[in-house]
C-alpha cells in the first residue's frame, strides 16, 4: 500500500499543483516567462492569462500636477498629453499615490482628501489633524474596504507617535511608541505598504515598520550601506520584497538595488532583479514585471512629478 502511493506521488506533475498554487507561483514571472509557461498545459495557460489580465497598463508620469495644465508621459509609447489639473489640485501638496489615487493635502493643513485624476472624483477624509503630518500613505485606493491611511503625527526624543484610519469603519487608532535612536529627527524619505506592512524610510537610514495585523512596531536601525558619490535613494515594493534604489545624480553610473532581508535584519545588495521595472519618483514609487527584453529597466524622475497606475481604458489619450 505505501509503494502505491509512493508510485502515485512520483507520477505527479506541475499540473497537478492546486490552481490556488499555481498562481501564487506564475504571477512572480515576467511577461516573457509568463508567455513561456502558458504553454506547458491547459492548467496552466488558464492561470498565466489570469495572472496577465490583472496586471495594469504601464504607469503614466503626472509632471507637476499641481499647475494649471500639466503633462501625462506615456513612457512605453514615448507620448505626452496635456491635461487639465483639478482646481483642488493647484494649491495642495500631493503626499502619496495609491492603485491610481492621490493622496493630497490642501494649503490650509485642515482639509485632506483622495483625488482621482481621471475621473476628477474626490472622496474627502473627515480628520482635520492629518494636514500637519510628518509623513502620510495609504495602503490602497480608499474605494477598497481595506484602506488605512498611515500618518506620523509627532517624533520627538525616545518616542514616535503613528495614527491610522480606516476609511470602512472612520476609527482613528494612534499608537505611541519608544524609540532608542540619536535625537536628530532628519525626515522622513518614503513610505511603501506591502503585505500588511506599513515600511517608513527616514533620511537618516533607519527603517520603521508598523503591521496592521498586531497594532506592532518594529525598528530596523541599522542604516544601509554607504553608497559612494552623489545619488538619488528611492524605496519601493514588489510582492512583499522591499527594495531601495540608488541612481547616481549624474547619470555616470548604473543604478544599485538594494533589498531588505528581514531574516538577517540588513539590506542586501540584489544582483538579479529578475525583470523587475522601477518607476521612481520622490512622490511615488512602482515596481512592476512586464519586461520581454531587458532584464531591468529604471524609470526615474526627480522634482515634483509623479507615477501613477492609469485606469485600463486611458489609452485613448495617446492615439492621435
Amino acid at each position: 500500500m505505501m509503494k502505491k502511493k509512493c508510485t502515485e506521488a512520483n507520477n505527479q506533475t506541475y499540473s497537478d499543483l492546486p490552481f490556488d498554487l499555481t498562481l501564487l507561483i506564475l504571477e512572480r514571472l515576467c511577461l516573457k516567462d509568463n508567455i513561456r509557461a502558458s504553454i506547458v498545459c491547459k492548467t496552466w495557460q488558464e492561470a498565466c492569462v489570469s495572472v496577465r489580465v490583472k496586471e495594469y497598463p504601464t504607469p503614466l508620469l503626472m509632471r507637476s500636477p499641481c499647475r494649471e495644465e500639466y503633462e501625462l508621459y506615456d513612457p512605453s509609447l514615448n507620448k505626452t498629453h496635456i491635461c487639465k489639473s483639478s482646481p483642488v489640485l493647484r494649491s495642495s501638496h500631493i503626499h502619496c499615490s495609491t492603485d491610481g489615487w492621490l493622496l493630497v493635502r490642501h494649503s490650509n493643513l485642515r482639509d485632506t482628501f483622495f483625488l482621482n485624476p481621471f475621473t476628477h472624483e474626490r472622496i474627502g477624509l473627515p480628520w482635520p489633524d492629518m494636514g500637519s503630518s510628518l509623513a502620510l500613505a495609504s495602503s490602497c485606493a480608499p474605494t477598497s474596504n481595506s484602506c488605512v491611511i498611515f500618518s506620523v503625527s509627532d517624533f520627538t526624543e525616545g518616542s514616535i507617535t503613528i495614527k491610522t484610519y480606516c476609511l470602512a469603519t472612520e476609527v482613528c487608532t494612534s499608537f505611541k511608541f519608544p524609540h532608542r535612536l540619536p535625537w536628530i529627527y532628519g525626515g522622513f524619505e518614503h513610505v511603501v505598504f506591502s503585505n500588511g506592512v506599513f515600511y517608513l524610510l527616514a533620511r537618516r537610514g533607519w527603517l520603521g515598520m508598523l503591521d496592521l495585523s498586531t497594532n506592532s512596531w518594529d525598528l530596523l536601525r541599522r542604516p544601509p550601506p554607504k553608497i559612494p558619490g552623489k545619488y538619488y535613494r528611492f524605496m519601493t515594493e514588489y510582492h512583499g520584497d522591499i527594495f531601495l534604489i540608488y541612481t547616481d545624480m549624474n547619470e555616470l553610473q548604473q543604478p544599485r538595488c538594494l533589498k531588505l532581508n528581514l531574516t538577517k535584519r540588513k539590506w542586501e545588495d540584489e544582483k538579479m532583479w529578475g525583470g523587475l521595472t522601477f518607476y521612481l519618483s520622490f512622490v511615488s514609487t512602482l515596481t512592476m514585471k512586464r519586461d520581454l527584453v531587458h532584464t531591468h529597466k529604471v524609470h526615474q524622475c526627480t522634482g515634483y512629478n509623479i507615477w501613477i497606475k492609469p485606469p485600463i481604458n486611458v489609452s485613448y489619450l495617446f492615439t492621435s
